[in-house]
């Protein structure tokens, strides 16, 4: 079966287990290394519960072994994005609204490189940094080299 095919079929079942728990899957991964590798990125807002995780692998695992999509051996794995997963996409964006995030840039704006607020908005192809000081700061998302949630304590 081509990785297409298997994609597919994996990324239907976890997306499925998930929606049942209420989870979104922010990504998947498959490797066709022996043994091949899925992991599974699953959020939910109030947070990634490892009895859930366990669930959604149940859940994925039971269709794999059922549709015999992998020769031998595979390890399936089921986890959270991390707090300091980089933030990429416009799901990412609109998951981590309104929370404190950095953004480093490629090139200074404003004499800086590097920014951290809160992220106030985004649209395609711009992104909206409410600083510190209450002051709007728009970047280009193409002028971001990275972005991630910043973590406090």
């Amino acid at each position: 079966m081509k990785h297409s095919q298997v994609r597919a079929i994996v990324s239907e079942a976890a997306e499925k287990a998930a929606a049942e728990r209420e989870y979104e899957v922010v990504e998947i991964a498959i490797t066709n290394k022996n043994p091949s590798r899925i992991i599974i990125t699953v959020y939910h807002p109030d947070g990634v519960q490892i009895d859930d995780c366990a669930d959604i692998s149940r859940a994925v695992g039971d269709m794999i072994d059922d549709k015999d999509l992998f020769e031998g051996k595979y390890t399936l794995e089921v986890q959270s994005p991390g707090l300091d997963r980089p933030i990429r996409t416009k799901d990412d964006y609109r998951r981590n609204m309104g929370k404190k995030v950095e953004v480093h840039l490629y090139k200074k704006v404003n004499d800086q490189k590097e920014f951290v607020g809160i992220l106030a908005d985004y649209g395609d192809d711009t992104v909206d940094i409410r600083t510190e000081d209450g002051n709007i700061v728009t970047f280009d998302s193409k002028s971001i080299s990275l972005m991630r949630q910043v973590i406090e304590f």
